[in-house]
């Protein structure tokens, strides 16, 4: 069975983000479960996510940790490309969503080696309980850095991150106080859409494979 969650890490506990995962994975009665985080800002874009979810971990049951992709976020190998960062209706994001999903519907994307940009943006986390017990749980050091770590966990017991190419989640991210960090990739995504996607054409979207200098890694 699949749990969501949605964390919250409190100043009054040091803003420990892992510790907010572990508290939830704990509370999972088999080992056999799943966990699924989403941020706080973000939101499923289909009404059947939850069941397509589902059917991806039964097709790829090895794969201990699963992501998915998104609109705005720093780990640029998880975006979704020509559509326009900067636009936050709902309406806008459920079309690509069910777009997404219904041509990309069990396709993966495998964070390895090969992708430029190291790191992990967890916007949305569907973790196994038995894989977060092999890895020893989430780090429980504040807020910052605890999905990149989730990665080099996993990496470290030969095991990856595989984001769900067929689901796309909305994310807020910040849009009205972008992180300095974002500022130029955010720039070079919306630049790229203006020049190829004008106007929007769900079929000129496509995934950033993270192997390429489309956008600064």
């Amino acid at each position: 069975m699949i749990y969501a969650n949605i964390p919250f890490a409190p100043k009054s506990c040091g803003t420990n983000l892992g510790l907010a995962y572990n508290k939830f994975m704990e509370m999972l009665p088999n080992d056999d479960d799943w966990a699924c985080f989403l941020d706080h800002d973000a939101m499923f874009t289909t009404k059947n996510w939850y069941t397509q979810m589902e059917n991806i971990i039964k097709k790829y049951p090895d794969i201990g940790a699963f992501g998915a992709r998104t609109n705005r976020i720093n780990s640029t190998y998880q975006l979704v490309g020509n559509i326009d960062l900067h636009n936050h209706d709902m309406f806008y994001h459920r079309e690509i969503g069910k777009h997404i999903q219904k041509r990309y519907y069990y396709d993966l994307f495998k964070a390895d080696e090969n992708t430029i940009q190291i790191g992990f943006s967890g916007v949305v986390i569907l973790i196994k309980k038995a894989q977060w017990l092999e890895i020893g749980g989430f780090k429980e050091d504040g807020f910052n850095h605890v999905d990149n770590d989730l990665r080099y966990k996993l990496e470290a017991k030969n095991k990856f991150i595989y984001i769900m190419n067929g689901v796309y989640v909305y994310h807020w991210y910040k849009a009205d106080d972008p992180y300095d960090r974002c500022i130029n990739k955010f720039e070079k995504a919306d630049d790229h859409y203006k020049t190829h996607n004008v106007p929007f054409d769900l079929n000129k979207i496509f995934m950033y494979n993270g192997t390429n200098k489309e956008l600064p890694a």
